[in-house]
């Protein structure tokens, strides 16, 4: 069997953000109650502008329009771009999708709310990811909130090496490994068994390079929204209704800032 690497955009991101993900049982009621906590926590009614970072292939934001929000997501693979603006035509909604960096937000004072889901915030070092949310903040009108919706470093799921059937294969996930002295979670590398084409694909650098998470605390991440200029902060424990208070067993670590 060959064995071969790809890159993130060229092959993981569908992989894991629409094949894997679309293979989790109950992942559209899940999404269904993360929108509904996000429209409570960020007070938004039909006709406000929503600003979708990290938004993958568009499953929440597509959500989110059909709320009545002005959505505008944006994604580094342009992979998933494209998956989500097939769904978006499917669905006969309007979202402004394109492919962009979160490091280089570059509106201003132009959303109600921007939201950060499925811990996509800490890819990077800590300059970058304080640049992440300076951007976030800029996007905002004033009174405008950011919501963040992260791993709760205090209480990390169990993780385990899975193998999963999709469409075309087997995909063989390696467990994250929690470097503690760098407050980092490390990686999840990954393999894909092409049982089509009789060959074997393997994560390349590129690939492996997006898997690394910083895993700030709550008192971290208090600390540099106010250096960006948030005015007040709050944290919830999950990710779905009732709100729940943060605590060190919480299942998320759920974090809603103001302009």
């Amino acid at each position: 069997m060959e064995r071969i690497d790809f890159g993130w955009d060229d092959f993981w991101a569908e992989v894991f953000r629409v094949k894997f993900r679309g293979s989790i049982p109950g992942i559209q009621q899940y999404d269904e109650m993360v929108v509904d906590f996000c429209l409570g926590a960020l007070n938004l009614g039909k006709g406000k502008k929503l600003l979708d970072i990290a938004c993958g292939a568009g499953d929440q934001s597509i959500l989110f329009a059909k709320r009545g929000l002005h959505v505008y997501g944006f994604d580094l693979s342009t992979r998933l771009i494209e998956v989500a603006k097939a769904k978006l035509t499917e669905a006969k909604l309007e979202i402004d999708f394109s492919t962009g960096d979160m490091r280089e937000i570059d509106f201003a004072s132009q959303f109600d709310a921007a939201v950060l889901l499925s811990h996509s915030f800490g890819f990077f070092n800590h300059d970058e990811n304080k640049r992440v949310l300076d951007g976030s903040f800029n996007a905002l009108v004033e009174g405008g909130r950011l919501l963040l919706d992260l791993m709760n470093p205090y209480n990390l799921p169990r993780f385990q090496k899975t193998w999963t059937k999709l469409e075309g294969g087997f995909l063989l996930s390696e467990p994250h490994v929690l470097d503690a002295p760098a407050g980092v979670l490390r990686g999840r590398p990954a393999t894909f068994i092409d049982v089509a084409n009789n060959r074997m694909i393997e994560m390349n650098e590129d690939a492996l390079a997006g898997n690394d998470i910083r895993m700030y605390t709550a008192l971290e991440i208090r600390e540099m929204l106010s250096q960006v200029g948030f005015s007040k902060t709050e944290l919830y424990g999950q990710n779905k209704l009732p709100k729940m208070p943060y605590a060190a067993n919480s299942e998320r670590m759920v974090v809603v800032a103001t302009k």
